[in-house]
């Protein structure tokens, strides 16, 4: 059901889109070798995609933290293991490379129409060498033979034989690399490799540079770009592979991002770079200095002569990007989580024409996406060689045979349901997931009254007093006035009036006692009318709750022989019925002239208020409307889920969960009362929140503001970890709007006569609409044109 983290699987037509791509590998390189990297840097850039493979900085055996952290969640497809790397994270794991040339899909017989490819020649010795190979790219004098030796192909093959090449020597400087990055009339050796492949990401053109409010770990890589300049000391294999990283991400389109030598950056260097920065929304454009092994203190020094210019760690810009592909769009049907796909167009049978004469054609990778339907990128949903694979948020399928790409073969991908992705996210944590009990009931009532967003018609805290009174023991009444009496005793014996009032609160003298099921009041119509003061807006919503049997209609009936009484149900009302007392059958038990109907509350209705999960409702939707847009944002929500350990130790329960695609997991507390959001309740809260590794948490309170004296002093804004506070004045809002520059968790208690407003509006609505009528969007915007 949309919205909502459960085990159904994917039905019906969806919007899909797919990336055809050579298998991308992440390329591990010594740190104290530059010699070793320019090889590497010459072998990928004769790889069909090659220029798209991130580079690993090995060193000792181990890469850096903030690239093990990366890869788990990258497009990668694995680790090259022509250096065994001991600090690999879960789920990635080391592979020889099957790499494909480059050289094989640009021969097409064609060589006079392929555009030239110019490689600039710098000696060892110059500064700028690493940083053209890393921003061009390079090839040496002579095909690599590994790589010949598996195309099949001749080992005395030139690179000239095939795409017209350019070689010159040359005295690098920032200048003549500019000018070789704004030249269109050829390709670099980088964007060579990458023939007849997309590559590359776009600036956020939606950027903008606001306060945040919740966590935004991507905000400064969102906020460059691509006008990022690496400055690079001498020698350092890590900051070249930085820079060839970060193109990697950026694609070659843009002169950013760029490097210069650390000896000869200065102030008029990078006034000459920040010419060529992308401006891109409202905020973007301005020009980010970092670097891995130059001094920091020359950082700040040239930032602080550009006024347009920051110093970042590199830390804060680091991606690994996206692999080079043919994207595709198709619309296709699943059902029960699986569709057929053609992964092949027309223009990629042609392309890929010439590679079918190869011993070893290129490993060929499908990504599908479902639009609206992401995944988290989480080291659990990679999977092995072998198996179903979910890789940065995608479904991976590979392709094979690919001398039959003239034939019209399709490819079987399946996907998870909402819960296998809330399982794989908390596994990652080492922890299991099960629903809570007020979790499944809460769950029920939304799939019996049609998902998430049908909640609003429960929206009015008159009504919502209401139930819990149809849902109540008969005597509650008079248990609540024989305690009343009782606390008036009390207060004329001396008892300290503080003491009672947290009793009441303890004890729970105001909470509803549900009744079981087939027990509770029945009420007549007037008892809603009077509620809702208005007729036609409380027969909409009678006969809306009716249909998704929240209610239930019956009438009152006497035995005429032992003068017992019951209620019976609709269904149960065609006579002859039989007496709950003694048995017998009524022929005739209606009087002639009328038959007066009553309302009992429905199963699924009861079993909410008897778990107390009603605000989980509330809060459920009002999160799941609030990331709805842009369509994609949120996985899903759950309205209970309990966490348990590999120990078998529930480690806590959330109230409402929220699952993310980057994989993160954010716990609700839902409370009837502010009195029940105590240091207690708090310090469990802390406790999910930890062993989720949660960006943030949220407490919510079925309660106005206004009345929630203290609650807000329990939340918390970054830089700690944010916690928001919810009351009721958001979670009676029938559309909430994350607006620009606003705050939708803003504490701003509203006032009676506003809460007013707010009631009457949904009293407006359903005069104004039928909520079980089906929308006619485009009938209504005909008639109100008329």
């Amino acid at each position: 059901m949309d919205g909502l983290l459960d085990g159904e699987l994917l039905q019906g037509v969806h919007e899909v889109r797919t990336l055809l791509r050579p298998a991308r590998y992440a390329r591990p390189v010594p740190v104290g070798d530059p010699g070793r990297l320019h090889d590497v840097i010459g072998m990928l850039c004769q790889v069909w995609g090659g220029a798209g493979h991130p580079l690993l900085p090995v060193a000792d055996g181990s890469i850096p933290g903030s690239y093990a952290d990366l890869l788990p969640i990258a497009q990668i497809d694995e680790v090259d293991d022509s250096l065994t790397i001991d600090n690999l994270p879960s789920g990635v794991g080391q592979l020889r490379s099957w790499d494909s040339m480059a050289l094989l899909l640009a021969n097409t017989g064609r060589r006079a129409e392929l555009r030239g490819t110019r490689v600039a020649a710098l000696k060892a010795t110059d500064p700028w060498r690493g940083i053209y190979a890393a921003v061009l790219g390079y090839l040496p004098e002579k095909p690599d033979p590994l790589l010949l030796d598996q195309a099949m192909a001749r080992n005395d093959l030139t690179f000239e034989e095939i795409i017209p090449l350019e070689r010159g020597s040359v005295a690098g400087s920032l200048e003549d690399l500019i000018s070789r990055l704004n030249s269109r009339d050829c390709f670099h050796p980088r964007q060579f490799s990458n023939i007849y492949l997309a590559y590359g990401q776009s600036p956020d053109t939606g950027f903008i540079n606001t306060s945040d409010i919740l966590p935004a770990p991507r905000k400064i890589r969102r906020a460059a770009g691509p006008n990022i300049v690496v400055i690079v000391a001498p020698g350092s294999v890590e900051d070249i592979v930085l820079l060839w990283n970060l193109r990697v991400v950026h694609g070659d389109t843009d002169v950013l991002p760029i490097g210069l030598p650390a000896q000869q950056a200065d102030a008029a260097a990078i006034k000459t770079i920040n010419e060529w920065t992308v401006k891109f929304g409202i905020s973007g454009g301005s020009l980010y200095l970092t670097t891995v092994s130059a001094s920091h203190d020359l950082l700040h020094e040239l930032s602080s002569a550009c006024p347009r210019a920051q110093a970042v760690p590199y830390e804060a810009l680091l991606d690994l990007g996206f692999a080079p592909g043919r994207p595709r769009s198709h619309v296709s049907s699943f059902r029960d989580g699986f569709a057929r796909l053609d992964p092949f167009s027309e223009r990629d049978r042609e392309i890929l024409a010439p590679t079918l004469q190869a011993f070893r054609g290129p490993k060929m990778i499908l990504d599908i996406e479902v639009d609206g339907y992401p995944l988290p990128r989480v080291s659990t949903m990679r999977g092995g060689i072998v198996g179903p694979r979910f890789r940065a948020g995608a479904a991976q399928v590979n392709v094979a045979g690919l001398r039959d790409t003239s034939r019209n073969k399709t490819l079987e991908v399946g996907f998870p349901s909402t819960w296998t992705s809330l399982a794989a996210s908390a596994r990652a944590r080492g922890l299991r997931v099960e629903a809570s009990e007020p979790g499944i009931a809460a769950t029920t009532l939304i799939e019996a009254i049609g998902g998430i967003y049908e909640i609003r018609y429960l929206l009015h805290p008159p009504l919502i007093k209401l139930l819990y009174e149809l849902a109540e023991r008969s005597g509650m009444t008079w248990w609540k006035q024989r305690w009343t009496h009782t606390h008036k005793i009390l207060i004329d014996a001396g008892t300290d009036p503080a003491v009672l009032d947290r009793a009441v609160t303890v004890l729970g003298r105001d909470d509803p006692a549900v009744a079981p099921a087939g027990e509770g009041r029945a009420l007549k119509f007037s008892r809603f009318l009077q509620v809702l003061g208005n007729k036609v807006a409380a027969q909409r919503w009678m006969a809306w709750a009716e249909s998704r049997h929240l209610i239930v209609r019956g009438t009152d009936i006497t035995c005429p022989s032992c003068r017992a009484k019951s209620w019976l149900p609709m269904a149960s009302l065609t006579p002859p019925v039989g007496c709950s007392g003694c048995g017998r059958g009524i022929d005739q038990p209606y009087e002639s002239d009328r038959l007066e109907f009553s309302y009992r509350i429905g199963e699924p209705l009861r079993r909410v208020l008897e778990t107390d999960s009603l605000g989980h409702l509330f809060a459920l939707r009002w999160l799941t409307v609030l990331f709805e847009f842009p369509r994609g944002r949120l996985i899903g929500a759950h309205p209970g889920v309990n966490f348990v350990a590999s120990d078998g130790k529930t480690v806590g329960e959330a109230d409402v969960l929220l699952l993310f695609p980057d994989g993160s997991m954010v716990p609700v507390e839902v409370k009837r009362r502010h009195a029940g959001i105590d240091a207690n309740a708090m310090e469990l809260l802390d406790k999910l929140s930890d062993a989720l590794g949660s960006p943030y948490d949220i407490i919510a309170v079925t309660e106005p503001a206004r009345v929630c004296d203290g609650l807000n002093g329990f939340s918390a804004c970054l830089p700690s970890r944010p916690r928001l506070a919810l009351t009721d004045d958001q979670l009676m809002n029938p559309r909430p709007i994350w607006a620009l520059t606003s705050n939708p968790f803003a504490w701003n208690p509203i006032t009676e006569q506003q809460e007013q407003q707010v009631r009457d509006a949904f009293i407006s609505d359903l005069t104004r609409s039928d909520p079980g009528a089906r929308l006619d969007v485009i009938g209504s915007e005909i008639l109100n044109e008329q």
